[in-house]
């Protein structure tokens, strides 16, 4: 840096010299030399705050964090999540009992209709009009235990009927209080008790592994950008080397120590040290430029990754992570889930093929009347029961068909359980066992990259002091990269393999405590 500023320096020592008496003149070049180093120190210190700004990191949990907050993924997963989170709530709704308001305000009718005349012993047609209306209101109730379905009503009609003569009339039911009993059918409410439930569960489920399928996206995006950085660096202090080894080569070749050919090589060296540092710039853009997309531009400009560190003390057991697996995989509870629909659906063709028998029955008060008054006065009982059976007598073994077929999908749905269960178990087993041992290879992988980058530095000294030539200089310069690249693999491997078993139990190791968020439904409600 002073020696870019020297010129600017010796410029001003010449401007202000002449104008100072010849005793002062000392003292204004020490001044100037004094400002100029004052200001060159200034400078120094400017860029290293601004270097230091423009290089700050970022970890892979803010990443994670990240993407579980502004990735389209994490908005599809929620928004999947809200269409069974309303369907829950809707199911709970019907639950309670219902009121319902209807009406019928305003009814003109105005035609010729066919009527007999009883004098002439004929049919004729008359004009006739009409004016009506209605009102109803009702509240039922599902029992979903027996099936029954209770309701309570309350209606009224007027009719105003123009023609030969005027009549009006009056028709009102206070209450009616009635009930509908299937003793023998199929009680579709007694099943959605059991679905249901079990449906908003797997929801839930869903989308914590969701959360983690999107982790493990997040983390391919990550180190993907991480070692295309790593490789610009290496880069980087390749172009450096290879062009310091070039100034050193000149020298060298002018006192005859190195041959035409070596030197030759050394230009190469630098040539190619370009090239791969442009090449790696690009992918570097590329790699940052996919991370960028996926967390829709919420990075911040000039930041660079930070490698995260192993877990060093953790180790998963591998009958825990199975338990686990199979209490929240949603896989495991989506084929339960199966089976129960197994079951209804055998349940049904069972039932809704023999006999069938119910009851209905109300109670209430009605009158009828040509004033408004007297239809609500003097009421009289209404009352009605009903019992209903039917029985299929011959269908040609269409029923027995039914109930078959019902029986295989629920033998078939038991065996898929018992299916998906043991691949599960081998599939935590595997991913556990991998992962116990991942970390050894990563400690294994650094200490192989800190031992190749001293070594590249020893080769680099002995090719320096003519000990070595520059082929085994340019193998231990790969050996080193390639050791480089291989830890930030192996670190890759390690995380992924953590979040991996992580989605498959649903469970956070680390913290030792179930992922299932509790406040995944206030996040949809607002």
């Amino acid at each position: 840096m002073l020696k870019d500023k020297l010129p600017d320096i010796l410029k001003k020592i010449k401007e202000h010299y002449i104008f100072y008496p010849q005793k002062d003149k000392m003292q204004v070049v020490v001044l100037v030399v004094l400002l100029a180093f004052i200001n060159v120190y200034r400078i120094n210190a400017q860029e290293k705050i601004e270097e230091s700004i423009t290089r700050q990191s970022i970890g892979l949990q803010e990443v994670l964090s990240l993407a579980g907050e502004h990735s389209l993924d994490a908005f599809k997963s929620k928004r999947k999540y809200g269409v069974n989170y309303w369907q829950f709530k809707s199911f709970q709704s019907s639950l309670l009992p219902k009121i319902n308001f209807e009406t019928r305000p305003f009814t003109f009718n105005r035609s010729l209709v066919k009527r007999y005349d009883s004098e002439a012993n004929i049919d004729v047609f008359r004009q006739q009009q009409s004016l009506s209306s209605y009102a109803n209101v009702s509240m039922t109730q599902d029992i979903r235990a027996t099936g029954t379905s209770l309701f309570i009503n309350s209606s009224f009609d007027r009719i105003v009927n123009s023609g030969i003569s005027d009549v009006e009339s009056y028709s009102a039911t206070p209450i009616r209080i009635g009930l509908i009993q299937p003793l023998m059918a199929y009680n579709r409410f007694k099943w959605e008790k059991e679905t249901a439930p079990l449906e908003y569960q797997i929801a839930k489920q869903e989308f914590t592994h969701e959360q983690q399928a999107i982790n493990i996206k997040t983390i391919d995006y990550f180190f993907s950008w991480a070692l295309a950085y790593k490789r610009v660096e290496i880069a980087e202090e390749n172009k450096s080397s290879t062009e310091r080894l070039l100034k050193i080569g000149k020298k060298r070749y002018e006192l005859g120590s190195i041959e035409r050919d070596d030197l030759l090589n050394l230009e190469l060296d630098v040539y190619n040290a370009n090239t791969n540092l442009t090449q790696n710039l690009q992918s570097l853009q590329k790699a940052e430029t996919a991370l960028r997309i996926f967390l829709r531009d919420q990075i911040p400009e000039g930041v660079q990754p930070e490698l995260p560190e192993l877990i060093t003390d953790l180790k998963i057991d591998t009958e825990k992570a199975k338990a686990l697996a199979q209490a929240n995989n949603p896989d495991i509870l989506d084929l339960k889930l199966r089976k129960i629909e197994a079951l209804r659906d055998l349940d049904k063709a069972v039932k809704d093929n023999r006999f069938d028998l119910s009851v209905t029955a109300s109670y209430g008060l009605n009158q009828q009347a040509n004033t408004f008054v007297d239809a609500y006065g003097n009421l009289l009982d209404q009352q009605m029961l009903s019992i209903n059976f039917s029985m299929p007598i011959l269908d040609w073994g269409e029923r027995r068909g039914r109930i078959k077929t019902a029986q295989m999908n629920k033998d078939v749905t038991e065996i898929e359980l018992q299916q998906d269960t043991d691949k599960l178990d081998q599939d935590i087993t595997q991913k556990v066992i991998d992962f116990n041992l991942q970390k050894e290879l990563v400690q294994g992988a650094l200490k192989t990259s800190e031992i190749a980058r001293e070594s590249y530095h020893i080769t680099e000294r002995r090719f320096l002091s003519g000990k070595i030539d520059l082929l085994n200089l340019t193998s231990s310069r790969k050996v080193w990269q390639s050791a480089t690249e291989q830890y930030i693999q192996s670190l890759l491997n390690y995380w992924k393999l953590y979040y991996e078993v992580q989605q498959l139990t649903l469970y956070d190791f680390l913290n030792e405590s179930a992922l299932s968020k509790n406040d995944i439904d206030s996040i949809i409600e607002n």
